[in-house]
């Protein structure tokens, strides 16, 4: 009990708490986009950091009560920065490449309140336990009121188990086919690649030559087709699921992401193709669900490569403290993902390895999310490599479009050699999930959807989607078809299942807080011009 007593009296408790607290605030801040798990890491850095702190202040304060102080205060004011920077909002902002005016007077508050605090710790002499004790009573007020809210979300809209998709799968007798002789089949998925249409329409980019180089190898063009979903999770679950997401609606005052999780990880079209005898391989992209997949017979991703690379939780919390200049400087991004450098090799790696799986043994799926055309712009139209310097001189639109270029580009140069490489012909299939991704930025809050005007709606929904179909007709094609229908129609095509084709719609949601309150638009959809 008295080495107890000891060891407590040492350990900086409060300054722990302050620093696993922010942690806890960061991820309640963005719970629907995260699991549980992903807390772990980012908490064990938290304790570690406290303690390094704690520990280089003792020999500055000669005093370990006064060490407990001052690296409870330092805590708070590292992990505040954000905070102050959001304050100053009213200041008028001149930009200086990476970091701009606002930035540099958060900082200097920040060193500000350094000094002061280390003066007034300093100069301390008395009632220092007594200031102890009220800090790490605030550290576990914070702490635990956070433990709480996450709790409480966790057990009123996490789900234990994932829910289950309604659709029945036919029985397949493998032995009606010859193994030898199914098609492996490409799904490669560009993240919110707008329609050829819209593009021309809209963003003044013609996409014309990469039209005809698909039409050349004889690809299908649905011209008309349309996302079924504003939102990647919700359109890649009901793509790979073949089935509408109606029956999520009794979660509809959910915020929650990864409910879907467990439906993409083990879709429909996955589970019907493994009864054939196929193996699957994913191309992993940064985003959770389509990143690593453990039911794959191998993922290919560019951690294997980049073992060093940090997550996107911990990111977030790196660029919400004081770190935030240089982070912004060195590892800057658009959205919660990873870096401007990670997100150019992780595209190039998957461009690079997409072939070598074609030289692997059939019959294979093989399902490729790549994050663009979507921000963050990380190539110019030729595939050069740009940062944030070019891309700051640049419309939205016009780094969007080049993007559009670079990825056009890289996909005919992966199709070549995917044809070259089969030694059958393959099912290719060309689809995105959604329109571009700043559109829905124009309603307030972002993705808004019941605030969407019938103009916005008709810019974002229609999306590129192109089929490689060999030995078959292109007679059950038609120019509307959504991507609800694209894997229903290759399994009646090549694997005599007999899906009924469902009706092309389109759905909205309210808002990021009641994801599954689903609004039909087709109608208003519908009457884009395709141009």
């Amino acid at each position: 009990m008295k080495y107890l007593k000891s060891l407590l009296s040492f350990l900086p408790l409060s300054a722990v708490l302050f620093s696993s607290s922010f942690i806890l605030v960061s991820f309640f801040h963005n719970i629907g986009e995260l699991s549980l798990s992903e807390i772990t890491i980012p908490s064990v850095a938290a304790v570690i950091f406290a303690f390094i702190v704690y520990l280089l202040s003792l020999p500055l304060m000669k005093n370990r009560e006064k060490g407990k102080v001052f690296s409870s205060f330092f805590i708070i004011i590292f992990f505040s920065y954000i905070g102050i920077f959001s304050l100053l909002g009213n200041i008028p902002i001149k930009s200086d490449l990476f970091v701009d005016n606002k930035s540099h007077f958060a900082l200097a508050i920040c060193f500000i309140l350094f000094l002061l605090t280390f003066l007034f710790v300093r100069r301390l002499k008395t009632r220092l336990i007594l200031l102890n004790r009220f800090l790490l009573l605030i550290a576990l007020i914070i702490t635990f009121l956070n433990i709480f809210q996450i709790g409480h979300y966790e057990i009123s809209q996490r789900q234990e188990t994932g829910p289950q998709s309604p659709l029945v799968l036919p029985d397949i007798n493998e032995s009606e086919f010859n193994r030898n002789k199914l098609p492996d089949i490409y799904f490669i998925l560009p993240e919110d690649y707008s329609a050829p249409s819209v593009l021309k329409q809209y963003f003044n980019y013609d996409s014309t030559g990469f039209l005809d180089f698909l039409k050349d190898k004889k690809f299908y063009i649905a011209s008309e087709s349309a996302s079924n979903y504003p939102k990647s999770f919700l359109s890649i679950t009901s793509m790979l699921n073949m089935e509408y997401l109606d029956y999520l609606s009794k979660y509809k005052n959910s915020g929650d992401q990864t409910l879907v999780s467990t439906l993409i990880e083990n879709n429909n079209f996955l589970r019907l193709i493994r009864e054939l005898g196929y193996g699957y391989y994913q191309m992993g992209s940064w985003w959770g669900p389509t990143h690593f997949n453990p039911l794959a017979d191998d993922n290919f991703i560019i951690e294997k490569e980049n073992i060093g690379s940090i997550d996107d939780f911990s990111y977030t919390i790196l660029e919400s403290s004081i770190l935030r200049p240089l982070i912004i400087r060195y590892l800057p991004r658009n959205v919660i993902t990873e870096s401007i450098e990670d997100k150019r090799k992780r595209i190039l790696y998957q461009f690079r390895e997409l072939p070598e799986v074609a030289k692997l043994p059939g019959p294979k799926f093989v399902f490729t999310h790549i994050i663009a055309p979507h921000g963050p712009y990380v190539f110019d139209r030729n595939c050069q490599n740009i940062g944030p310097r070019k891309t700051l001189k640049k419309t939205e639109t016009e780094n969007y479009t080049n993007q559009v270029n670079c990825i056009n580009l890289k996909i005919e140069d992966v199709i070549n050699t995917i044809l070259k490489e089969s030694p059958r012909p393959p099912v290719i299939l060309l689809e995105t999930d959604e329109g571009a991704p700043f559109l829905g930025e124009k309603v307030i809050p972002a993705d808004s959807w019941s605030k969407a005007t019938t103009d916005l709606l008709k810019e974002k929904f229609p999306i590129f989607a192109a089929y490689y179909l060999p030995g078959v007709s292109h007679k059950s094609l038609y120019p509307a078809i959504s991507p609800v229908n694209s894997l229903r129609l290759i399994s009646n095509l090549y694997f005599k299942t007999d899906f009924p084709i469902l009706p092309d719609k389109n759905y909205i949601f309210p808002d990021m807080k009641h994801l599954y309150q689903f609004k039909d638009v087709t109608d208003e959809v519908k009457s884009v011009n395709n141009n």
